[in-house]
Order: structure tokens, then sequence, then C-alpha cells
């Protein structure tokens, strides 16, 4: 048997029961004195839709048998009441309501805690919840409002143990009864106040009754099926917040107008009562915002002490320690769970455990650009930060801004020197193989010949001169091997042409994939001031990578090469082509060796890409620091 035909086979258990119980509304009407009857039914059918939905979800399990032996027990009661037996109506009724009822509220947590005193309270409800049947039976009414007070102790005493011993989801259901037994016993008094006032009509009072006895059941509903559906914090903090200014608006009130009265001798007249109206919805939000502060101080505990962060937290900066310090120095000062620094995606470092669905997040910026953002878990039970805490997370975020981007630059700057001496070592790599793979075998081939020149000179001329001969070109292309050698360290047409005609030089012969010819265009001042080598060869190999990158790349067969000087401290070369980007753009090896040639001389490289071109631009110091 599947699970929902099994489910669907103890749901239609109660139907014919709760079929039953409501025909014998028709067949034997209560009177109003037997409205207890129609009120079990009301309830009774409240808790098999409960029944329902939690063992859809959950299946068979001591709560939801325990909601189902509740419905049960209060649709059984107008049955019997029917029957003629209105005094043993009353036990399934009273039982529903002091001992299986109470007991499913206790069961609502998905792992049981191990707790005497949760045992000693369920054990409590359970027998006190019998003391109320048998007085009910027996009449003995102190006895049985005695009993039912010490059965909702014990209820509450099981709740707050549950409270206690529970985190996370668990802990959500707990709040959900707490709610539903404070909604109930808070609209429980409003209709025992409006029942002396108004007296409502039979049907209508035990209607509204009803109503409010649903309240708790609705509540362990929720927390059994769909504890996260709603933030019951949200709720319980929202709830607490609108009684409390009500209150303190119904005596404001009724405090000026009891002094109005005895300074008068008078109730205020038709004009007042507007004018302190406004008076009070003027100072609502106000005097709210200060209850939420105040509400939130009670509740959970000292706030953080900004001097004592910022003191702290400066001698971590000051001293150079790293990230995760600075967050475990923040972190113990502002009393959180735990606390993350995050760049982008990438979490830079972490103090403590934070939970993704419970935090205040913080921008950090430096000089107007986001470096981060500051994640802060919020302490338990806390819906956001307490207002202390949240003033000490806006004063570090500014000085942890800035010690953020300066570690990012740090970061960066190491990177670079990193990419720089690689560079370097690879360079030094490719000139020891090229000297000795190269020149060293010729250089050793031209010793020996020389040395067999020397003992055929005499012995015999003719072959000496040929062997001098094949010498001499061994010799030019010695010279040819370090030409190529030397010209890869600074190109030639550098020193022979200078290096805007060298770069017109370099990039004439280029053309684009189809074959046609590439034209560049190169706006450059007449005379260029005489640039350091390293600038003249960076710049030099810049502005020929990106064209050629266009003749590979681009489909264009025009580009723009500008040299612009910037002041007396920095040359400006920008490459700039109109082709069409229509795909995503991802840099290659040429624009990595573009970023590291022009770091390694302090400057700057940027690559701009729209649907309208693609432009790269680098700032080049003239001065190189030393």
């Amino acid at each position: 048997m599947t699970a929902p035909l099994r489910t669907a086979l103890r749901c239609a258990a109660l139907a014919p029961v709760a079929g039953a119980s409501v025909a014998s509304q028709w067949w034997a009407p209560p009177s109003p004195s037997g409205r207890w009857v129609l009120w079990a039914v009301i309830v009774g059918l409240g808790l098999t839709a409960s029944y329902a939905l939690v063992t859809a979800r959950r299946g068979a399990s001591a709560p939801s048998r325990l909601l189902g032996l509740s419905a049960a027990a209060l649709l059984s009661a107008p049955l019997l009441a029917a029957a003629g037996v209105p005094e043993l109506a009353v036990v399934p009724v009273v039982l529903a309501s002091t001992v299986t009822l109470p007991l499913a509220a206790l069961r609502v947590v998905e792992v049981r805690p191990v707790s005497r005193a949760l045992r000693w309270a369920e054990a409590s409800v359970a027998l006190c919840g019998a003391g109320c049947a048998v007085a009910s039976v027996t009449g003995g009414e102190p006895a049985l409002i005695a009993a039912g007070v010490a059965s909702g102790t014990a209820m509450c005493a099981g709740t707050w143990v549950l409270f206690e011993l529970t985190s996370g989801d668990d802990r959500r259901r707990v709040l959900w009864l707490v709610l539903g037994a404070a909604a109930t016993t808070l609209a429980g008094m409003l209709l025992f106040a409006l029942d002396n006032s108004l007296t409502p009509g039979f049907p209508a009072g035990v209607v509204a009754v009803g109503a409010v006895s649903l309240l708790l059941p609705g509540s362990i509903t929720v927390a059994l099926v769909a504890p996260r559906a709603v933030d019951v914090r949200v709720v319980m903090r929202g709830a607490a917040v609108l009684i409390v200014m009500l209150a303190l608006s119904a005596a404001v009130y009724e405090g000026v107008a009891a002094v109005w009265e005895l300074a008068v001798g008078a109730r205020p007249g038709k004009g007042v009562p507007p004018l302190l109206a406004a008076g009070i919805a003027a100072g609502y939000q106000p005097v709210r915002r200060h209850v939420e502060a105040v509400m939130d101080e009670m509740l959970f505990g000292r706030s953080a002490d900004p001097v004592e962060t910022l003191t702290r937290l400066g001698t971590d900066l000051t001293a150079g320690a790293p990230p995760p310090l600075w967050l475990h120095t923040l972190r113990t000062t502002l009393g959180v769970p735990g606390i993350e620094l995050r760049q982008e995606d990438t979490v830079v470092a972490t103090a403590g455990t934070v939970d993704p669905d419970h935090v205040q997040v913080t921008a950090l910026r430096a000089d107007g650009e986001k470096v981060g953002d500051l994640v802060v878990g919020l302490p338990p039970g806390h819906l956001r930060l307490p207002r202390a805490a949240a003033v000490v997370v806006d004063l570090v975020a500014a000085p942890l801004a800035q010690a953020l981007h300066a570690a990012r630059l740090s970061e960066q700057l190491r990177l670079s020197r990193g990419r720089t001496v690689t560079a370097l070592e690879e360079e030094r790599r490719r000139m020891r193989r090229d000297l000795h793979d190269g020149l060293g075998p010729t250089l050793t081939g031209i010793a020996y010949t020389a040395d067999a020149v020397a003992n055929l000179i005499a012995t015999d001329p003719e072959h000496a001169v040929g062997t001098l001969r094949a010498l001499r070109a061994d010799v030019g292309d010695t010279i040819t091997e370090i030409r190529r050698i030397v010209y890869g360290l600074r190109p030639r047409a550098l020193d022979e042409l200078g290096l805007v005609e060298a770069i017109r030089q370099r990039t004439a012969p280029l053309r684009v994939a189809d074959g046609r010819p590439l034209t560049v265009t190169v706006d450059a001042p007449e005379q260029l001031p005489q640039l350091p080598a390293a600038v003249e060869v960076t710049a030099y190999r810049v502005a020929v990578e990106a064209v050629t990158n266009i003749a590979r790349h681009a489909a264009v067969t025009a580009a723009t090469l500008t040299l612009e000087l910037r002041g007396s401290t920095h040359l400006r070369v920008t490459v700039a082509d109109s082709g069409r980007c229509t795909e995503p753009w991802t840099p290659g090896v040429g624009i990595q060796s573009m970023h590291e040639r022009v770091e390694q001389i302090g400057g700057t490289l940027t690559v701009r890409t729209t649907p309208e071109g693609a432009t790269i631009t680098a700032e080049l110091p003239l001065a190189i620091p030393e």
C-alpha cells in the first residue's frame, strides 16, 4: 500500500464521525445552555483539517495521531449529547482540551530532546487532564478549575523546556506554539470583554469562541507543516510592538482626557479628540522605533561598545594583522555568531559560523568604489542587529573598506612582482639557452678551426686558405646570431627609426584574416621627448601586439593608434578598432603579456569592449621609479 493511499485512509476514518456530528446539529439542535456542543463541532472540524494536513506531510507521526484523537474526541461529544448522555459527552471534550491537544503541541519538534524535565511536563499534562475529566463528571467545579490551571502550567513549562533545548527550525516550531498560545489568550480576553459589553447572540458568540479556540491548533499545524512559510519571529516581534503601541496610545489618550476632566470638570469637547488623535499619530512612528530598539535591548542583551570595538580594531589594523584577525576582534566585541568578509562572490575571511538566511550585509566602499561586503550573522532570536551593534558596524565599515582595499592592492602588487620576477627569469633562461645552444658551439668551432689553420699554414697553405674562408662564414653566422639575440632584447628599428616610425614599419605589412591589408592610422606628436629605454620598448610592444590582435581577430580593415603625452608624467598609447563584438570576449595570452609588460614599469593597461568595437589603453610613466 502506497503512502498517499495510507494517508487518505487515515483521513477518511474521521469522515463518518465528522458527518454524523454535523448532522446531529439538525436532528438534535443544541439549546443555548448546551452551546458547548456547537463549539465542539466547530473545533473538531478544524482539528480534522489539521490532522489531514499534518498526516499528508509527516505521515503517521505522534503529533498527527494526537491531533486525530483530539478531533475524534471533540466530534464524538455532540453524538453522545444527542444520544441523551450529556454528562459523558463532556469527558471527551475535556480530555481533548487538556490532554491530547497539549501533548500534540509538545511533540511538534522533529528531533525530540532527551530531557527529564520535558517528560515530567508531559506526564503532568496527562495527569492533570485526567483530573479535569474526573472533576467534570463528579461536578467538582473548584477541582476542575484547579486541574485545568495545573495542566496549562505544565504545558507552559514543557514549552519553555523545548525552547531552551532546541535551535534552528525546531525552535521556530516552538515559537509558533508560543505565538498560538499568546494569540489565543489575547483573543480570548478581548472576546470576554466584548461578551460583557455587547452580549452577542447564541450562534455568533459560539462561532467566535470556536474561531479563537482554533488559533492554537492552527499554529501547531503551521509548526508541523511549514515552519518557514512565514518568519514567526517577525510576526511575534511585530505583534508585540503593535500591542505595546496600542496600549501606549490608549494610555496617552485616556491620560490626557482624565487630566482635562480634572482641570476643566468635564470630558474633552468635540474639537479636542481629533487634535489629540492627530498628536498621537504624529508621534507614533518615532516612539515605535524607540520601542523596537528598547525591546531588542531588553530581550537580546548587552549592546556592543563602539569605543572598545574601534580601539581593538585599530590596534589590529595598525599592527598589520590579517583579515581573519580583524573579523575575530569584531565578532568578539559585537557578540554575534559569525562574520564574513566578501569580495564579489569570494569569501576573503571568516570568523565563527554564518547562517546565510539570517545575516545583515553592509557594503564596504573605498574612494567611492565598492571593494567588498561585511556579512554579519545575527544573534539567535534577532531579526536585525541591535541598534548599538548596527552603529558599530557603520563606524567600522570605512576603516575596514580602506584596509581591505589596501590588502587587495598589496596582493595585486605581490602578484605583479611575482609575474615580473617570473618574466625576468624566463628571459634569462632564453638568453642562456640562446648563448649556450647557439653561440657556444659556434664559437667553439671557430676556436678549433683557428687551431687547425695555424697547424696547416706551414704544411698546406692552400688548405689553410680554404679553412680560413669557412672560418669567415662561421664568424658571419655568429654575428647574425648575436644580432638576433640583441634585437630580441630591443627592436633594432627603435634605434634606427625612433618609436613612431618603428611602429609604422612593423604594422604596415599586416593583413586581416581574409588577406586584405590592414590600414593603421598612427596619430602621434611631431617630436616625442627622450623616453626611458624600458618605456620605449613597452610602448612599441603594446602597440604592435594590440594592432596584431586586431588583424587576427577583428573583422575590420582599419585601426587607429594614438600616442599622446599626458603632461610631463605619462605617455598614453591607445589602439582602437570598430569591429562589432557579438560573442562574450575573453582576454588571451596577448592581453596578459601586455598587462605584464605595462605593470613591470609601473603603468596601467585597460581594455574596453563594446558592441561597436574595442579599445586598449596603456598609461606608461615617463619616469620609472627606482
